[in-house]
């Protein structure tokens, strides 16, 4: 169901159907003829973020450091009027769904919501909507119908957006996992290393070891060649078996180590496939963190029909929270029309460059696990003192950070 506002708008609005005096047909409604009430959601739907700034570039308006909901309200505010903007949006969704138009613009009211109802269920409802917007004589129910199933699917998008801020923590959670889990194969692998060294330097000295024992060998096979003494004979011979069993003996040990040394390369080379992989997963991991928020971000561009609609060109300032996560911060907000402020929750150069922040901040997040007791109760007390509203959150997460700021907007001054 419509509130009032959007009934009485569409009442006020509603266009009286014109024939073609020779044709006796409907005319097409141009963009600035349409129902005020379509103007957004076709602006918004049936043209492309690049699309939108094509058109602004090729009237001549400057669209540098413009955000998507600033350029989104240039275009629907041109829209009021017969101009060459408007002209050139017109024309451009005409040619993108001009044959689709026709053919519904050629059935009855009737025949017209069935083919809108089934492009609603399959999602392909850009022409469908282009053709209800242009459509001349349109009936109150009839218009009602599309503009209500067109702005129930804002809501369903936001609730997807919080499915996919859930679903971008998890996979924070999992990225963290395996850069621990990737920290403690690199110490393994340098542990292996070292020791891959060291046994090394042991094979080297064993096989010195052994070349002195052969040339001892030799040097007493010498001697006993030279000795007729039947005693000095025996003497030798004992030596020798005591030499060759201690021989022996450095041959077992070699073995073993070498046995060692084969079993740790093998084990640091497994390590190394494993380090490999987590590397790979971390940089897909990247990858997808950086789609989702690109997706939450183009759910959270809004209107004035959008629960969020509160974030759009407000500072948020984040005090303390995860350092290595202000890119994603940033992106979370920035991306969703918000303008960005941090500060580290370090208090060791005095409070004067927080509060300068918190004073030109519209709304201040605080996580309390990543900040001092001193640091929470300064911006506390900043807060009460400049009439900021603060939202002290128990975790830094992102997921923790997106409800806070889309939460509903309390007094100035106060803390959450």
């Amino acid at each position: 169901m419509l509130d009032k506002k959007e009934e009485t708008l569409i009442n006020e609005n509603h266009t009286i159907c014109r024939n073609d005096p020779d044709t006796n047909r409907p005319i097409r409604l141009r963009l600035w003829e349409m129902d005020r009430f379509f103007k957004c959601p076709v602006v918004g739907i049936c043209l492309t973020f690049s699309e939108q700034n094509q058109l602004l570039k090729k009237s001549g308006v400057p669209i540098k450091k413009k955000s998507p909901f600033e350029i989104h309200e240039m275009l629907v505010a041109s829209a009021e009027c017969e101009n060459r903007l408007s002209k050139r949006i017109d024309n451009l969704l005409h040619r993108k769904f001009g044959k689709e138009t026709a053919f519904l613009h050629g059935l009855d009211q009737e025949e017209f919501i069935v083919k809108c109802r089934a492009a609603f269920k399959t999602g392909n409802y850009m022409g469908v909507l282009w053709a209800a917007a242009t459509r001349a004589g349109l009936s109150v129910e009839c218009g009602r119908e599309v503009f209500g199933t067109i702005h129930m699917m804002m809501h369903w998008g936001a609730k997807k957006s919080i499915r996919l801020k859930q679903k971008m923590t998890g996979l924070q959670e999992e990225l963290n996992d395996m850069r621990q889990a990737a920290k403690e194969s690199i110490r393994a692998t340098r542990t292996l290393q070292k020791e891959n060294e060291r046994l090394k330097q042991n094979q080297a000295d064993l096989r010195i070891t052994l070349a002195t024992v052969e040339r001892e060998k030799n040097k007493m096979k010498e001697e006993f060649t030279g000795l007729d003494s039947g005693h000095r004979i025996a003497e030798l011979e004992q030596e020798n078996r005591m030499m060759k069993a201690h021989l022996d003996a450095f041959f077992v040990n070699d073995k073993e180590k070498q046995r060692q040394m084969a079993s740790l390369e093998e084990k640091n080379l497994q390590l190394l496939s494993e380090l490999e992989q987590e590397r790979e997963l971390t940089c897909h991991f990247k990858r997808e963190t950086r789609e989702i928020i690109g997706e939450i971000s183009a759910m959270n561009r809004c209107d004035a029909t959008c629960p969020s609609f509160d974030l759009c060109k407000k500072r948020i300032l984040i005090v303390g929270g995860i350092t290595r996560m202000e890119s994603l911060y940033r992106e979370l907000i920035e991306n969703s029309g918000g303008i960005f402020e941090y500060h580290d929750g370090y208090m060791k150069n005095g409070v004067k460059r927080l509060e300068c922040r918190l004073k030109r901040a519209d709304l201040v997040v605080c996580p309390v696990n990543c900040n001092s007791h001193a640091a929470c109760s300064i911006v506390k007390n900043l807060a009460k003192k400049h009439h900021k509203t603060v939202h002290m959150l128990t975790n830094s997460s992102l997921s923790a950070v997106s409800q806070a700021i889309w939460a509903p907007v309390t007094t100035r001054g106060t803390v959450n």
